[in-house]
C-alpha cells in the first residue's frame, strides 16, 4: 500500500474563523482515514473587488494550479469577489479537477448548501414535543431579511404540526444582535402571561435572552426555555450552555469525500442540482437537556491557552517588526524569522520568497524561481537559501504529504502588500485548531510587513548610494573645469581657503602664480577649436605637474590659469624659470609635430600665511606681473 497521500485544496477567506475552522477540522479528520491531506489556501481578508487585489490573489491560484489536487473545495460564502470565485472554478475545472462550492452556487461545480430552514424547524419541534412547551415566543432577526423570514416560516410550520396557534404578540425582532434583542426581551418580560420558551433566530440573541431573564429574577430553563441557532462558541460558553442548531460538517465532509471516491470510480457526477446538507439539533442546558460535548470548563481552558498564545505571538511579531526596521537586506531576515517562530517549532514552518526580491534592487518583477528563507521541520531548523522552481510549493513536498509525516493539513498564505506579492508562507498542522490557523494568518501579515520594511530600506539604501554618486558628480562639476579636470574658479577658492585655515600651514609661505597662454586665439582661428582645446589641456597638464603635491591649480576660463603652492620658504622663481619648467613638460608629453607652440606668460608673488594674508590682493599682484611678462615677451617678438 502506498504511503503517499493525495491533496484536497480548500480555498477561501478567514479560514481561521470559527465556522470555517470547524468545517476544515472535520474535513481533516475524515481525510486522515481516507489517505488525503488538506491544503488550505487562505485568500486575503480584504474585499477582493479591485483589479489590483484580484491580480495579486491570482498568484495564489497559480500555486493551487501547480499543486496536484484530487479536488478543490471553494468556501464561496467567504469570498466576496464574484470574478475571483469564477476564476478559481474555471481554472481548476480546466485542469479536470472536481470543484466543490459551498454556500455559493457556481456553474458546473458540485454545489453544496446547508438546509437552514429544516434545521431551525427541528429545534422548534424539539422544544414543542420533547419539552411540552405550549406558549413559545420567537425572537427573529432583521425584519424583511431572507434568513429571518425563512426561520419565521419554519417556526409557524412547526406550530401548525403541533396544533399550536401562532400568536403575533409573541413574535419580535432582535436584528441578530444584542441591543435590539434586549429591547424585545423587555417587552416579553412585561407581558401579563410570560412565554415558556424564547426561540431565537441565532445564538447571539439567545445569549442576550438568557442574560435578560436572569436579570428579571427568573431561571433558564426552569422558568423560560431559551434556544438559538448557529452553534457559535459564545453560545457554548454561556451559562447555561445554549441549545442550538449547528451545521452538520460531518455529513458535509463525508459528502465531499464520497463524491470524490465516486468520480475516481469513473461515475459521472451530476452538477445540475445543489446538494443540501441538514443542520443538526444540539440540545443543551438552556432547554433542559444535557450535552455530552466539551464542558464549559474545558472550553474556558482552551480560550485561556489561546489568549496566552496570542500574547506571546504578539510579542514575537512586534520584535520582528522592530528588528526589521534596522535591516536592508532580505538575507538578514532569515534570523528574524527564525526568532519569530522559535516558540512554536513543533509546527512545520516554511517561507518562500520570489528570487527576484533576493537578487534585484529595484523595479522587481517576480520571476519563475523562489528562495527558501525559513524552514522549520519537526522542531529542527533546516538549511535555507535553496533556490527552487515556482511551480514547486515546497521543496520535497511529496515527502511531507506522506502518511508518516505527522502533517495532516497545510495552510498557505501569500506574503504581500496592497499590490506587491513577495512570496508565501506555509504552515503544517497535525490537528489544526482555530488559534493555530489564526496564528498562521497573523504571522503572514507581520512577515509581509517586515519584508516590506526591509525591501523599502534596501531600496532607500540603494537610492542613497545613487544619490551620493550623483552628488559627488555634481560637486565635481561645480568645482572642476569640465575640459581639463583641474579646479575651476570656485574649486580654487574653496581649496585655497581650506589651505589657509589649516593650522599646520600657519607661518608657511604661499606663492600665487598667474599663467596666461600665449596665442590661443591664433590657434583657434587657424587650426580650429579642437586644436585650441588640445593646447589648453596640454597646458593644464603641465601646470598640474608643476604644482605637484605642494599646491593646487585651476583654470579660471579661456586661457587663464592660477596656481598656489605652499612651501617652508619663499620660492625664488622668475617667469622664465617657471616657463622653462612648463615647456619642458610640454615638449616631453605632447605632440611635437603640432604647427604651433604651446607656451604662456607668468607672474608670481609670495606671502607668509597669517591673519593678515589677503589672497585676492596676491592674485591681483600676480596678474599684474603676468601681464608685464606678456608685454615684455610681445615686444621681444
Amino acid at each position: 500500500m502506498s504511503n503517499q497521500r493525495e491533496v484536497i485544496a480548500v480555498c477561501g477567506c478567514w479560514l481561521y474563523e470559527e465556522k470555517e475552522n470547524a468545517f476544515i477540522s472535520e474535513l481533516v479528520t475524515q481525510c486522515k482515514e481516507q489517505d488525503y491531506v488538506v491544503a488550505a489556501f487562505n485568500f486575503s481578508a480584504d474585499p477582493m473587488e479591485g483589479v489590483a487585489e484580484i491580480s495579486r490573489e491570482t498568484r495564489l491560484l497559480d500555486i493551487i494550479e501547480e499543486t496536484e489536487c484530487a479536488a478543490v473545495v471553494i468556501m464561496g460564502e467567504t469570498i466576496s469577489s464574484i470574478p475571483m470565485l469564477h476564476q478559481v472554478s474555471e481554472r481548476m475545472q480546466k485542469k479536470g479537477i472536481p470543484v466543490f462550492s459551498l454556500e455559493r452556487e457556481l456553474p458546473d461545480c458540485i454545489n453544496i448548501e446547508m438546509n437552514y430552514g429544516e434545521g431551525f424547524k427541528d429545534m422548534v419541534l424539539h422544544v414543542l414535543r420533547h419539552h411540552k412547551v405550549k406558549r413559545p415566543a420567537m425572537l427573529a432577526g432583521l425584519k424583511g431579511n431572507d434568513f429571518s423570514d425563512l426561520r419565521i416560516k419554519n417556526f409557524r410550520e412547526a406550530l401548525d404540526e403541533c396544533g399550536i396557534e401562532f400568536d403575533e404578540e409573541l413574535l419580535k425582532y432582535g436584528d441578530f444582535w444584542d441591543r435590539p434583542s434586549r429591547k424585545a426581551m423587555e417587552e416579553y418580560l412585561q407581558l401579563d402571561e410570560l412565554p415558556d420558551a424564547i426561540i431565537c433566530a441565532n445564538d447571539a440573541m439567545a445569549v442576550t435572552a438568557c442574560a435578560c431573564i436572569k436579570q428579571a429574577g427568573l431561571r433558564v430553563p426552569e422558568d423560560i426555555i431559551v434556544t438559538g441557532f448557529d452553534g457559535i462558541l459564545s453560545g457554548k460558553l454561556n451559562f447555561p450552555a445554549i441549545s442550538t442548531v449547528a451545521p452538520d460538517y460531518q455529513v458535509e465532509a463525508a459528502l465531499i469525500l464520497g463524491t470524490i471516491a465516486a468520480a475516481k470510480r469513473g461515475e459521472e457526477i451530476d452538477t445540475s442540482y445543489t446538494r443540501m446538507v441538514a443542520f443538526k439539533t444540539v440540545p443543551n442546558l438552556s432547554c433542559g437537556c444535557k450535552n455530552p460535548g466539551k464542558t464549559a470548563e474545558e472550553m474556558v481552558n482552551i480560550m485561556s491557552e489561546s489568549t496566552t498564545d496570542q500574547k506571546w505571538h504578539m510579542t514575537a511579531m512586534n520584535r520582528l517588526l522592530f528588528e526589521a526596521a534596522e535591516k536592508d537586506s532580505l538575507n538578514d531576515t532569515v534570523s528574524l524569522l527564525s526568532t519569530a517562530v522559535s516558540l512554536w517549532t513543533h509546527i512545520f514552518h516554511f517561507v518562500g520568497v520570489y528570487a527576484d526580491y533576493i537578487d534585484a534592487v529595484t523595479d522587481v518583477k517576480p520571476g519563475k524561481e523562489c528562495v527558501s528563507v525559513l524552514r522549520v521541520e519537526g522542531g529542527n531548523y533546516c538549511q535555507v537559501g535553496e533556490h527552487y522552481p515556482e511551480s514547486e510549493l515546497i521543496p520535497g513536498f511529496n515527502k511531507l504529504t506522506m502518511k508518516d509525516s505527522g502533517i495532516n493539513m497545510f495552510m498557505i498564505r501569500l506574503l504581500h502588500t496592497h499590490t506587491d506579492v513577495y512570496g508565501y508562507i506555509v504552515e503544517g498542522f497535525e490537528n489544526p485548531t482555530a488559534r493555530e490557523m489564526r496564528r498562521c494568518e497573523e504571522l503572514g501579515m507581520f512577515v509581509s510587513t517586515g519584508l516590506n520594511i526591509v525591501l523599502k530600506n534596501h531600496k532607500l539604501t540603494w537610492l542613497n548610494s545613487k544619490l551620493k554618486e550623483v552628488n559627488k558628480v555634481m560637486e565635481q562639476a561645480s568645482t572642476q573645469d569640465y575640459l581639463t579636470g583641474i579646479f575651476n574658479r570656485r574649486g580654487f577658492y574653496d581649496e585655497i581657503s581650506d589651505m589657509i585655515k589649516d593650522r599646520m600651514n600657519r607661518g608657511m609661505t604661499l606663492t600665487i602664480f598667474s599663467i596666461d597662454m600665449d596665442g590661443l586665439k591664433i590657434i583657434n582661428d587657424n587650426y580650429g577649436h579642437l586644436e585650441g582645446d588640445y593646447a589648453i589641456k596640454t597646458m593644464a597638464l603641465a601646470i598640474k605637474n608643476f604644482v605637484a603635491r605642494n599646491g593646487i591649480c585651476a583654470r579660471f576660463g579661456g586661457d587663464e590659469f592660477e596656481c598656489a603652492i605652499i612651501t617652508d620658504s619663499p620660492l625664488n622663481m622668475d617667469a622664465d624659470t617657471v616657463r622653462d619648467r612648463l615647456n619642458g613638460y610640454i615638449k616631453k608629453h605632447s605632440d611635437t609635430n603640432k604647427p604651433y607652440e604651446i607656451s604662456g606668460s607668468v607672474g608670481s608673488v609670495s606671502a607668509v600665511i597669517d591673519d593678515n594674508l589677503d589672497v585676492d590682493a596676491l592674485m591681483k599682484e600676480a596678474d599684474q606681473k603676468m601681464y608685464a611678462d606678456k608685454e615684455i615677451r610681445r615686444k621681444a617678438r
